[in-house]
């Protein structure tokens, strides 16, 4: 059985590496959203920090992290609708991750 002390333990422990990890530049080959990335891509800063955010706070609640350049767009375009509709997200919000899916994806491969 594991105790309270190890429970509030382990529970200190993931909120300080979630802290921390939200310092980097780039977690885990998931790119932070900048303003040369937005106009390169002609996608709105806003809509592609709103999709990251959705990213990050959504898809790990399920399954690992998968960074957006390990999947092939085609796959995130078939995936997404059924991974947003197991989030409960919004059309919004789908709409909003899968821009920053494909960009993030473009982003990382030196893709126009």
């Amino acid at each position: 059985m594991i105790s309270m002390k190890k429970i509030f333990l382990m529970m200190t422990g993931f909120a300080a590496g979630g802290l921390f990890s939200g310092c980097a530049k780039s977690i885990e080959g998931i790119p932070e959203v900048t303003p040369a990335m937005a106009a390169k891509y002609e996608v709105a800063e806003v809509t592609l920090a709103r999709g990251r955010g959705i990213y990050m706070a959504h898809c790990a609640t399920c399954h690992e992290r998968i960074a957006p350049g390990k999947i092939d767009p085609e796959y995130w375009r078939e995936i997404t609708p059924h991974m947003a509709m197991n989030a409960k997200l919004t059309d919004r919000e789908e709409k909003e991750l899968l821009q920053y899916v494909m960009v993030a994806h473009a982003e990382v491969h030196g893709l126009e």
